[in-house]
């Protein structure tokens, strides 16, 4: 195995010595597929050593789920799938995953070792709106060509500068000096990090995204994943959600694409497929009552779709499940 950088090899051995949270997704993730966080003052600032034992039986597109916040991770220890909108791709140890606000994201599959830093934080943090300049600063999100994978790998050149900019926030982070210097330290090396990811990515960057659009299609979203979770149990059509945003057809399904990652249909495809296997795991009911209770047209439509997303039949998931 080809040796890592020492600024990569210092941030890893760093992180190693600190103690680590168990994470786990289950009953966090609302109807919408959206995951809420509460940042605190005085900086909205969230990071975390994170361990994932239960991802064994979690990982896959039941968990799923999108947010509108900003995320980014570095892989610690083992392998991982990941899978953001479209885009899909392994990481490793000492890569940088970047997680985009409002893309469908989730782990596919990752070994059980695996160890993550993690950072969150919201927009208002780096940018207010208007703030041209600042907004220069979340690049490799906002302006990230279409097809350049959210996915600074550890041998990348740039890799080096940013891991080092990381190892002095963690050293802030995980240090025990609390007050107002503490915060204006984090805040500085925080930005320092962006501003060497901005330089990483500044080759595969173009348009910005201007923070009121992005507004705006939160919003949106809301109001269309709103709809779907309330009706996805019946004959829903695009026309309706798209009236739920307040947009024509047209204008909805390019959005819809382009803001989650996602197709219209497909979504509502997994999201009926998820409520039936949830109901398949929990109750006693026969495929055909949980084909109507989910919204599809019958009980061999549900089957082609939960087998095709699953590979098992129902009945077989439901006797492995509860086996």
């Amino acid at each position: 195995m080809k040796a890592l950088p020492a600024a990569t090899a210092d941030l890893l051995a760093f992180l190693a010595t600190q103690k680590a949270e168990i994470f786990d997704l289950s009953g966090r993730i609302d109807s919408r597929r959206y995951l809420g966080r509460r940042f605190p003052e005085p900086l909205p600032l969230i990071m975390s050593l994170q361990q994932y034992p239960g991802y064994r039986r979690m990982v896959g597109e039941n968990w799923m789920h999108w947010h509108d916040y900003y995320e980014f991770f570095v892989a610690l220890s083992g392998r991982g799938d990941f899978r953001s909108g479209n885009d899909r791709f392994l990481f490793d140890p000492g890569d940088v995953v970047i997680v985009d606000p409002l893309k469908i994201h989730g782990v596919m599959r990752m070994d059980a070792a695996h160890t993550a830093f993690v950072i969150l934080f919201p927009a208002h943090l780096v940018a207010q709106a208007g703030a041209v300049v600042d907004q220069g600063f979340l690049l490799p999100w906002d302006r990230r060509r279409a097809g350049v994978l959210p996915l600074l790998k550890a041998d990348n050149p740039q890799a080096p500068a940013v891991h080092e900019a990381l190892l002095r926030l963690a050293q802030s982070w995980f240090q025990a000096e609390v007050g107002e210097e503490r915060w204006v330290a984090l805040k500085f090396h925080f930005m320092a990090v962006l501003f060497q990811m901005r330089q990483a990515f500044a080759a595969a960057s173009s348009q910005s995204i201007p923070t009121t659009d992005r507004a705006v299609r939160e919003e949106r979203l809301r109001r269309s994943l709103d709809y779907v979770s309330l009706h996805a149990h019946e004959s829903l059509s695009q026309p309706e959600a798209a009236r739920a945003a307040g947009m024509s057809t047209s204008r909805f399904r390019a959005f819809f694409k382009e803001t989650t990652g996602w197709g219209f249909a497909q979504y509502v495809r997994e999201l009926r497929v998820e409520r039936a296997a949830k109901l398949l795991r929990e109750t006693d009911d026969s495929v055909a009552t949980i084909a109507h209770m989910t919204g599809f047209a019958d009980q061999s439509h549900l089957l082609r779709c939960f087998k095709g997303k699953h590979g098992d039949a129902p009945l077989a998931y439901r006797q492995r499940h509860r086996s």
